[in-house]
C-alpha cells in the first residue's frame, strides 16, 4: 500500500483533532492544573512551615510567666498551622508549663492533642512519655499503662520500660517492676545518671 502523501497525512491529523479536540483540551488543562495546584501547595507548605517556626521560636523565648501570651501563640499554631511539626511541639512546651503550676489535666488535653496530631514518631513518644508520668503522679495507673504501651519509637525504649517498672511498682507488683527495670537498664548502652538512678530502683526492690 502506497504512504500516505503528506497532504494525506495533514488531513488525517487535522480530523483526528477534530474528533478530540475536547478530549486533549481538557486532559491539557487537567495536566496543567495538576501542576499549578501542587507548585500551589509545595510552596504554601514552605511558607506555613516557615511561619511556625517563627512562632515557635517566639513561644520559647517568652518568659514562662507570660503564660497567656504563649497560651494565645500556641492556639495560633493549633489552628490554622496544624499540619506544621511546631502545633505539636508547642502544645508539648504549653503542657509543661502548666504541669509546673500543677494544672494537670490542661497540661493532659495539651499532650493528647500532641499525640493525635503529630506527624513525628519521636514527638508522640514524647507527648505519651509525659502523659504516662502525668497519670502516674495523679493515681490514674490504667491509663499511665495504656499510653505507655503505645510509645514504640526505638529511643525511647529504655525511659518506656522505666516508667512502666514505676506503675507497676505503684501497683504493688514488684516483680513486674523489677522485671521492667531489668529490661530498661540492659537496653540502656551509656553509663550516666539514668542508669544509676534505674539501677537504684531495683536494688530498692531487692531479690
Amino acid at each position: 500500500m502506497a504512504l500516505d502523501t503528506e497532504e494525506e497525512q495533514v488531513e488525517r491529523l487535522e480530523r483526528i483533532w477534530n474528533s478530540y479536540k475536547w478530549v486533549i483540551t481538557f486532559g491539557i488543562v487537567a495536566l496543567l492544573g495538576i501542576y499549578f495546584a501542587y507548585n500551589f501547595y509545595s510552596d504554601q507548605k514552605i511558607k506555613n512551615t516557615a511561619q511556625a517556626s517563627q512562632l515557635y521560636q517566639e513561644i520559647l523565648i517568652k518568659k514562662i510567666t507570660d503564660i497567656e501570651l504563649i497560651k494565645e501563640k500556641v492556639a495560633v499554631l493549633k489552628e490554622s498551622l496544624s499540619n506544621t511539626p511546631y502545633a505539636s511541639r508547642s502544645a508539648i512546651y504549653l503542657s509543661k508549663l502548666y504541669s509546673l503550676e500543677n494544672k494537670n489535666e490542661a497540661a493532659i488535653k495539651e499532650l493528647v492533642w500532641a499525640s493525635e496530631n503529630t506527624s513525628e514518631e519521636s514527638i508522640e513518644s514524647i507527648a505519651y512519655y509525659l502523659l504516662a508520668n502525668i497519670y502516674l503522679v495523679t493515681d490514674k495507673l490504667d491509663e499511665a499503662m495504656m499510653v505507655a504501651l503505645k510509645i514504640d519509637t526505638v529511643g525511647f525504649q529504655t525511659l518506656t520500660k522505666d516508667i512502666i517498672g514505676d506503675i507497676y511498682l505503684k501497683q504493688d507488683n514488684k516483680e513486674e517492676a523489677r522485671k521492667s527495670y531489668i529490661t530498661a537498664l540492659k537496653l540502656y548502652k551509656g553509663q550516666g545518671d539514668i542508669r544509676k538512678v534505674i539501677q537504684n530502683k531495683i536494688d530498692s526492690i531487692g531479690q
